[in-house]
């Protein structure tokens, strides 16, 4: 394999986080609170739909992960037929979960979300499985994977601020003036779509000329049947570097998903702002990207991929409570002013800094450990252990939806218009929640991840050992 990918290359292969991002952005930012403040739909309940959808998903992950490590395609290789054939689905069932029936029941519009939301999520683990799995194929390079994972994680961020500035700028202030809120959501869905559809074709064809040049499968992988995906995923605990991996990510990832599922509870009617102050706020998320792919690959160079992730984990967690709690005892500018808005915009791009630059060494490690998992039963299983990695992130952010969806409903937020309704008693009991809570669960995760053992020394001796064993093959 060529040691060294061009920037053109990664490039297009990152472009493919798009739909990743398009479905984060609609479900983390948009659909809970269009479903549960404008048509209608208990927060509980909606939190609920999320949650059954996501253990829903998860069934399928570990399958299409298996499947993919042990397709065979001389044109199209082991990850782009299932990335093409989730293209169309995908699309399709974004726009129907925006554009429910008119005057459905409580219990009918929950059943729309949870089927709509079921067919976006399998439809995508199609493309994001064997999309991550690829990337983790691309190179063998120990810091090379590095620079793989920033672009993939940038482009993402990148993708989803994008969708959300031009929804809180453009989209739904327009809506608004129209007097149809609810337009604005339909209408960004729609967004979502066409930047999710472009990237999902560029990564398609841009990373086509690759092919030749990923891991190839014996035989004996080939003919594994389907079933034996869950054995593979129990068998990935029994290794300890994906054990780690694993229950490190199930821990922050339930704390994502209470944080960006109260994210437009907390900036609507806490801080009070305005669909334009949301805008700049997620707009301000763009400054944290440059800086946080610096910090990645400098610090990553100098300490290693543990202690990095554990440093940026435990940063991210001192940094994350601080504005919600200055604000909730008076010492920050007046709720829905400017002046509170640059206030919080400073504090989320030092505290995103480091909690970006996390997620990109988090992405560097799959295809560490997928060497680690190879070296030790033969087997080249790149597409079982990202959907692995997805399952958790999935079960466990829709945790933290359903248990975000129980908070906000637990600190009265029902029938919620404006912040001048929100009282000292609410204020307190979300601002709890939303800073320390989460703050104390990411502090959990890094020291989950402070047990993960395979340092830079460990992975080059493993990768010696899988270099004996092609060239003994040859």
């Amino acid at each position: 394999m060529p040691s060294t990918l061009s920037k053109k290359t990664k490039f297009y292969y990152g472009a493919g986080y798009a739909a990743w991002a398009a479905k984060d952005a609609c479900f983390q930012f948009f659909l809970f609170f269009y479903y549960s403040q404008i048509l209608g739909l208990s927060a509980s309940l909606a939190g609920l739909a999320a949650l059954l959808a996501l253990i829903a998903d998860g069934i399928s992950d570990p399958i299409i992960g298996h499947l993919s490590d042990r397709w065979k395609s001389k044109k199209w290789g082991r990850r782009h037929p299932f990335m093409m054939w989730s293209v169309v689905p995908f699309c399709l069932g974004v726009f129907a979960i925006f554009n429910p029936p008119a005057e459905l029941s409580q219990w009918q519009l929950f059943s729309w979300y949870l089927i709509m939301a079921i067919l976006v999520r399998t439809s995508l683990t199609f493309f994001t499985v064997p999309h991550m799995a690829l990337g983790a194929e691309l190179s063998d390079s120990y810091h090379e994977r590095t620079s793989i994972a920033v672009y993939r994680t940038v482009l993402g961020f990148f993708c989803g601020l994008l969708i959300q500035v031009v929804a809180w700028f453009v989209l739904i202030p327009h809506a608004t003036a129209q007097g149809d809120l609810a337009s604005g959501y339909v209408s960004t869905g729609v967004f979502a779509i066409t930047v999710a559809f472009v990237g999902m074709l560029m990564a398609i064809l841009g990373s086509k000329s690759r092919i030749p040049y990923l891991h190839q499968i014996g035989d004996e992988q080939s003919h594994r049947p389907w079933y034996s995906a869950f054995s593979d995923l129990i068998g990935l605990m029994k290794v300890d570097s994906s054990r780690i991996f694993l229950l490190a990510n199930l821990v922050i990832a339930t704390a994502i998903g209470i944080s960006n599922t109260m994210l437009i509870h907390v900036n609507s009617f806490y801080y009070g702002f305005s669909s334009e102050q949301m805008g700049i706020f997620m707009l301000c998320i763009a400054f944290a990207l440059p800086f946080a792919s610096l910090l990645s690959v400098k610090v990553s160079r100098a300490m290693g991929k543990t202690r990095a992730i554990v440093l940026f984990l435990i940063i991210t967690a001192l940094i994350g409570p601080i504005p919600v709690l200055l604000h909730l005892y008076g010492f920050l500018p007046e709720t829905g002013s400017n002046q509170l808005l640059l206030v919080v915009c400073i504090f989320v791009v030092l505290s995103q800094s480091f909690y970006i630059a996390h997620a990109n060494i988090l992405g560097a490690m799959v295809p560490d450990i997928a060497d680690d998992l190879a070296s030790q039963n033969g087997m080249r299983q790149e597409g079982i252990l990202n959907s692995a990695m997805m399952l958790t992130q999935k079960v466990t952010f829709g945790v933290g939806t359903f248990m975000a969806g129980l908070m906000i409903d637990f600190a009265g937020f029902d029938g919620v218009e404006s912040a001048s309704e929100v009282s000292h008693d609410m204020m307190l009991k979300l601002g709890w929640m939303y800073g320390p809570g989460i703050a104390i669960l990411v502090l959990v995760g890094a020291w989950v991840y402070s047990k993960y053992s395979l340092s830079p020394e460990r992975y080059m001796a493993i990768r010696q050992q899988l270099d004996g064993s092609i060239s003994s093959q040859l």
